[in-house]
């Protein structure tokens, strides 16, 4: 139940903050913006349901140090988780986009089209959609990493 309520929270902190980033920005809440906030709202939550699971998995055997363990896993597993959900979401968006323009049969230059297509994408959201959030999110994230690394409790294996 934790990781459940744990990655609500998460996601519902990450969508609050790119609506309120849109707004700043002048724009108006239209499809598109909506859009977008929905993807970065589904792609924190995936990313916080994840985490809890890989920093739970990668400090379960440790016995020493375990408060600052944890703490390190958490901001690890829920940086990447985030911003890993958002890029593949990006770039799904983007490979439909582009498939009237390729080639539909396996071959070669699939893969190349393919790779090309997650690598443009990847840099377009380490540009574009990551960068906005970086300010904003990295105190939260903090916290919710410590919040990880106090509420479970310690085991005596």
């Amino acid at each position: 139940m934790r990781p459940l309520v744990f990655a609500i929270a998460w996601a519902a902190f990450i969508g609050l903050t790119e609506t309120a980033l849109t707004f700043w920005r002048g724009e108006a809440l239209t499809g598109r913006s909506a859009g977008v906030v929905t993807v970065f709202t589904v792609s924190a939550f995936l990313g916080a349901f994840c985490a809890w699971g890989l920093a739970s998995l990668l400090t379960f055997r440790r016995r020493k140090g375990r408060l600052p363990a944890r703490f390190a896993a958490m901001i690890l597993s829920l940086t990447l988780g985030t911003a890993g959900f958002c890029a593949v979401f990006f770039f799904l968006q983007l490979r439909a986009y582009y498939s009237q323009w390729h080639t539909s049969t396996i071959s070669m230059e699939m893969f190349w089209q393919f790779a090309f297509t997650g690598a443009s994408t990847s840099y377009i959201f380490a540009v574009m959609g990551a960068r906005p959030l970086l300010p904003f999110v990295f105190l939260p994230m903090l916290a919710f990493s410590w919040y990880f690394a106090r509420i479970e409790p310690p085991r005596h294996v």
